[in-house]
């Protein structure tokens, strides 16, 4: 819907409504961002680490791509590790729980699938299959979008739009590479996790910029970018995420100036902070 990712207890709610129930305690680094719809939802989020149970509901197919650090789902008894840049679809007939085993990125969905089954396509519930190719990459853009747009106005278009994720699924599953793989995009050395760490590190410096952030983990700029691409987001964005969200905390807990909550949030001034509060009400940029 255009929102920003939510954090935190927020983002575990996000989670919960999704289909994904949050086990033990809430990772306060937990980011999510999700949009449901009556035949499909789409998500992606990061964290260091989480639980969850899933929704059992007969009719749906869950589809979690890892693309940094690994899950382990027990599938009705069954444990079922994955590993960064594999996908795996899951009955939600099947009892399911999910664990984080790592600091962990994901894009997460569900649907109601119509022509595709196991057995009809190159895929078995609770099968982690490598992905490459240009489907995967643009179902991972079409999510992005997704997240950033208005729904769907009627119930046609969600159907046209549930059928539309549902051939780019089939496509994914068709160009899955016969032998195993971590690659995918720039996320296949876990640079998306360290620059998250990073940033959580330095945000409270008005000095850490994008620039230090890249050099910090000693890739190029661009390729810091193409890696936060990969997963709807920018680090310029993220950084300033951050600190607004470390205002906000802020302004809860203690009694301070504006000013003093800027700077102690990583704002170089009130104005800093006001802008970048302003920005955050008119939508993602």
């Amino acid at each position: 819907m255009g929102t920003e990712p939510a954090m935190g207890l927020a983002a575990a709610e996000r989670c919960d409504d999704f289909g994904w129930h949050p086990r033990g305690v809430i990772d306060p680094t937990l980011v999510a961002e999700t949009l449901s719809h009556p035949y499909f939802g789409v998500g992606h989020a990061w964290s260091r680490s989480a639980g969850y149970t899933l929704t059992t509901a007969p009719a749906r197919t869950y589809l979690v791509l890892t693309m940094d650090g690994g899950f382990e789902f027990d599938v009705d008894g069954t444990v079922i590790p994955t590993d960064p840049g594999t996908l795996i679809l899951l009955s939600g007939e099947a009892p399911t729980t999910a664990r984080t085993v790592t600091r962990t990125s994901r894009y997460v969905w569900y649907l109601e699938p119509t022509f595709l089954q196991p057995g009809k396509g190159r895929f078995q519930y609770g099968e982690p299959l490598p992905t490459t190719g240009a489907a995967i990459q643009t179902l991972m853009t079409m999510t992005n979008s997704l997240l950033q747009a208005p729904p769907p106005p009627t119930i046609a278009a969600r159907r046209h739009l549930t059928l539309s994720f549902e051939n780019l699924l089939a496509a994914t599953l068709e160009e899955s590479a016969p032998r195993r793989s971590k690659d995918i995009g720039q996320l296949r050395d876990g640079l998306f996790m360290a620059a998250q760490a990073a940033i959580e590190t330095g945000f409270r410096d008005p000095a850490f910029t994008v620039e230090r952030l890249a050099r910090e983990l000693a890739v190029s700029q661009s390729t810091l970018r193409d890696t936060f691409k990969q997963m709807g987001a920018s680090p310029r964005r993220e950084i300033e995420r951050r600190r607004l969200a470390e205002a906000r905390q802020l302004e809860v807990v203690e009694r301070l100036t504006t000013t003093e909550r800027a700077l102690r949030s990583g704002f170089s001034s009130a104005r800093q902070l006001a802008r970048a509060l302003a920005r955050r009400t008119a939508g993602p940029d």
